[in-house]
């Protein structure tokens, strides 16, 4: 239907990219809002038009993107033509190159606007060796202001639809870890969001729980990616009570019920 409706306006517009979108209601996906980052013009008329149906179609309802999480096919014309699979961040980062050829960090992140740890982890997946869409100067995974990504002209594949995968979040960190154990600021931040979306799964499947078997079922659940604390869960369980994802059944205040 938007395809449709929308597509009249936008035909004035030459090589309008297609658009497919995946509406999260919060309530279901409590995703952390991400920093808006620099998008094309092009790009942001067809995301403003999207929201503008969206919005005439769905009356009352807010609609905010989230370019963390989306997913992008782009061809591009290296010394063989091919289409690359990227996320929607690298795809800003490689726009950048249609007129220039070489372009420092900071430079990058300047015209991106995409948040730093976010930023060096994408521009690192472009510059991996088996993956090599840009090249890196100086070579390694650490990056400073004045590093300088070049795009790779001779970059070839023996397959036209190529996905560029992610390297861990874990692999552009420089945090050590502390004598005492300490996490990093940056992973407990992570694993607050994990527990809060893991809860709401929970909950909205189950309907109702007491507070000892929500905890249990939490950690069920994370324990192939963290061990977390009841303490923290309590917590995180707590946030999502102030902020009205859950409520406590008003007979027995140990029952949480899920709010639809």
């Amino acid at each position: 239907k938007y395809r449709s409706e929308t597509r009249n306006n936008l035909a004035s517009m030459p090589n309008m990219p297609a658009l497919e979108v995946h509406v999260l209601t919060t309530g279901s996906w409590p995703y952390p809002l991400t920093p808006d980052c620099n998008v094309p013009a092009h790009i942001s008329a067809l995301c403003e038009s999207y929201k503008t149906f969206y919005i005439d179609s769905y009356e009352g309802r807010k609609l905010t993107w989230q370019m963390n999480l989306g997913s992008a096919e782009i061809k591009v014309r290296f010394d063989e033509p091919l289409t690359l699979v990227v996320s929607s961040y690298q795809m800003l980062i490689l726009l950048l190159f249609q007129n220039r050829n070489s372009l420092t960090f900071q430079t990058i992140a300047d015209e991106t606007q995409i948040p730093i740890p976010e930023l060096k982890r994408h521009l690192i997946s472009l510059a991996a060796p088996k993956y090599k869409v840009l090249r890196k100067d100086p070579k390694g995974k650490a990056i400073g202001p004045d590093h300088t990504f070049t795009f790779n002209n001779g970059f070839k594949s023996k397959i036209r639809r190529v996905r560029i995968p992610l390297i861990s979040s874990r692999s552009t960190k420089t945090q050590a870890p502390t004598k005492t154990g300490e996490i990093p600021r940056e992973v407990q931040e992570d694993r607050k969001h994990l527990i809060e979306a893991a809860i709401v799964r929970i909950m909205k499947a189950r309907k109702q729980m007491n507070n000892s078997n929500l905890v249990a079922e939490v950690i069920k659940q994370l324990k192939s990616r963290f061990n977390p604390k009841p303490a923290n869960i309590k917590k995180r369980i707590e946030a999502l009570l102030e902020r009205e994802y859950i409520e406590r059944d008003e007979s027995d205040r140990r029952i949480y019920r899920y709010v639809a």
